[in-house]
């Protein structure tokens, strides 16, 4: 049984690969994952550098290019209030948590991530969010990780808890379509939770 979800924020909950390659100069939509190379790469400066035809940016002057502003408006992603909604009703508001990384080169990363969290989800999640990028800590049992990035599904497994793997470009599911996927994933975990209730 799923007692508390973690969600990924960037490129689950919002657009941040899209919008940021934007902001770099890439002809790309800030909202459109069909104009990201499907190459299975997920370092944005080689992205970036192979969109603008060039060598522009190490991994260290693309991820500094960034204020504060440009972390706290990211657009939100499609799924975004869907997902939220749903996860709320599969295990209550207080057992859903914003788990996201910071980035290492990124200064303001950090605060930027709390002003979008504040600016763009609902009042009750405003104090409910994990900065790590260690997010296999919060592994265990009853636990459910929905995040787009491979490696921290693979690792969150391996802790011991359930995972939800957001289809985008750069991971194994870039040919399906992100809201059939988790149509499917969160309704078959509905009614696995139903069931459960129902032997108690």
């Amino acid at each position: 049984m799923i007692r508390r979800i973690y969600l990924d924020l960037d490129d689950v909950l919002n657009t941040l690969s899209m919008h940021f390659l934007n902001l770099v100069g890439c002809d790309v939509d800030p909202r459109d994952y069909r104009q990201y190379p499907v190459t299975g790469e997920v370092c944005m400066s080689v992205v970036a550098n192979q969109l603008l035809g060039g060598e522009y940016f190490t991994r260290q002057s693309f991820w500094i290019w960034f204020n504060r502003q440009d972390w706290a408006n990211v657009p939100k992603s499609d799924e975004c209030d869907w997902l939220i909604e749903q996860c709320e009703r599969l295990v209550g508001r207080e057992n859903v948590m914003i788990a996201t990384s910071t980035s290492d080169l990124g200064g303001e990363c950090a605060a930027g991530k709390v002003d979008w969290i504040r600016a763009n989800l609902p009042p009750w999640l405003h104090q409910q969010y994990v900065l790590t990028p260690c997010k296999w800590v919060l592994a265990g049992r009853g636990s459910l990780l929905i995040d787009d990035n491979a490696k921290n599904v693979r690792l969150f497994k391996k802790g011991g808890g359930r995972t939800l793997l957001v289809p985008r470009p750069w991971n194994r599911l870039h040919a399906s379509w992100t809201p059939l996927v988790l149509v499917e994933k969160l309704g078959q975990l509905m009614a696995r939770q139903g069931e459960f209730c129902k032997k108690l």
